[in-house]
């Protein structure tokens, strides 16, 4: 499963999630299942910055791939709404009508106010997107209840980059915050792995990198 925390602090984007894990089990042998973390990042780079996508795996790679498509003819002027339903449709083209659908996507993009990070949802009825707002984070995982306070308490933790001397200092601090955050999740969540990957951009230049955070 995918853990997923999404920020925007302000001047800067943080989009971080696990890496892949899987799982394989021998047929009659009561042996334990093996467990193989490879290291692959779900945190991807597009033309506005990075993406993270969780739900149906072919449904939000055809929207990645739109994406991508989209972004090269129609510089700084993305329909996000369209973009989905073109994915919706490859998807369904496919599948013909599967039991469920549902997807989620958070990403930067660049638009009429600047660098944003929106989050993405797709499902057999209702295609929605909303940017999250400054000082904000959205989460998208597998276990937990929303009614955890340790949602609040993270949101409540976040500062901004003018509260630090230097941008180390607001990097480590917010970094060591999403390490508790993970390792919490994952006391009760074995899908999640322990190492995370952290992406991190600039709003005011759009550079970024990513980084592999072991926990």
């Amino acid at each position: 499963m995918t853990l997923i925390v999404a920020i925007n602090l302000n001047n800067y984007i943080f989009l971080a999630s696990d890496q892949r894990l899987t799982f394989e089990c021998a047929p009659s042998t009561g042996l334990p299942t093996h467990i193989y973390q490879d290291g692959y990042s779900k945190i991807q780079y597009w033309q506005y910055g990075a993406i993270v996508m969780s739900g149906d795996v072919f449904l939000m790679d055809f929207f990645y791939q739109a994406l991508i498509s989209s972004a090269k003819s129609n510089d700084h002027n993305l329909d996000v709404i369209y973009i989905a339903q073109v994915a919706l449709a490859a998807y369904l083209h496919l599948f013909l009508k599967p039991k469920q659908i549902f997807g989620c996507a958070f990403f930067s993009i660049f638009t009429s106010e600047g660098m944003e990070i929106i989050h993405l949802s797709i499902s057999d009825d209702v295609i929605k997107y909303e940017t999250i707002e400054p000082m904000h984070a959205h989460f998208s995982l597998f276990a937990g209840s929303p009614n955890d306070p340790i949602y609040q308490q993270l949101v409540n933790c976040l500062r901004k980059d003018k509260s630090f001397e230097n941008f180390k200092d607001f990097y480590h601090y917010h970094a060591e915050l999403l390490k508790y955050f993970f390792k919490r999740q994952r006391s009760f969540d074995e899908s999640i792995t322990s190492t995370f990957d952290l992406f991190i951009q600039n709003k005011k230049n759009g550079k970024g990198f990513t980084q592999i955070i072991d926990n």
